[in-house]
């Protein structure tokens, strides 16, 4: 078992140790802000293994980190809006499968860091805008979630459509942090079972690069959540997005 999990790091030595930093760094990012993870995982990833083996793998070590935060806030996420975004979703997602059949696999992984570099900027942006007095209307939801399905088909990504959603609400921030953490928990059991229906089976690589990207991402969000105490929630939100851009312009050029 210990073999098959080194067996599935890459060849290089480099590119091993980039792949390790990279989860321990997203586990970090994801102990102190609560979203980002798979945003600096799937460019790194997607660079080194293809979408099609990248993007199953940032989903259930994704799953894996957020499956024992549910039981703790599930009560206080808003149901209505979780089923909306779910529903879009689905089609959404089905929409990027058909996608990934049309475009080769270096097109799709540069189309994963572009995309990550494109929603960085609009989640900057977003800080610099005002809340909506309302919460998010039907529509909103359905078009948040039918994106989040599209880009986390094709890159792993269904969250930052469902975040810049959320900030642009009023909900209190309990709210938002549990709506996100239950719909990301069933969004990437929906795609994980979808990319199992595509294969036909569970790949093997899948568990491996899971379990070899779960170890540091732990050992990160354990480090995260002491770190979060010794700075600004404001100083951490800039780390973390250009924390995710370093990810996204180093995977331009693996």
């Amino acid at each position: 078992m210990l073999l098959s999990l080194f067996n599935a790091l890459p060849d290089s030595g480099f590119n091993a140790f980039l792949l390790l930093f990279v989860c321990f760094v997203a586990g970090m990012v994801r102990g102190f802000s609560g979203f980002g993870s798979v945003m600096i995982m799937a460019p790194v990833f997607s660079a080194l293994y293809g979408p099609v083996i990248a993007v199953p793998v940032v989903l259930l070590a994704d799953l894996m980190i957020s499956l024992p935060l549910v039981r703790s806030v599930y009560k206080d996420a808003l149901a209505a809006m979780v089923r909306q975004m779910l529903l879009a979703a689905i089609f959404g997602s089905l929409a990027g499968f058909a996608l990934m059949r049309l475009l080769p696999g270096d097109t799709l992984a540069t189309l994963v860091a572009i995309t990550v570099l494109v929603f960085v900027g609009l989640m900057a942006l977003q800080s610099q805008l005002k809340a909506a007095p309302t919460a998010a209307t039907a529509q909103q939801n359905y078009l948040a979630g039918s994106l989040s399905g599209l880009f986390g088909s094709i890159s792993g990504m269904s969250g930052p459509p469902a975040v810049l959603l959320m900030l642009r609400t009023s909900a209190p921030a309990f709210t938002v942090r549990a709506t996100l953490i239950v719909y990301f928990m069933l969004i990437d059991s929906v795609l994980v079972a979808l990319y199992t229906v595509q294969q036909g089976r569970v790949e093997m690589v899948w568990l491996s690069l899971s379990a070899v990207a779960l170890i540091p991402m732990m050992f990160g969000a354990w480090l995260g959540s002491r770190l979060f105490h010794l700075a600004s929630e404001q100083m951490f939100r800039k780390l973390t997005l250009g924390l995710i851009a370093c990810s996204a312009l180093t995977a331009l050029f693996l």
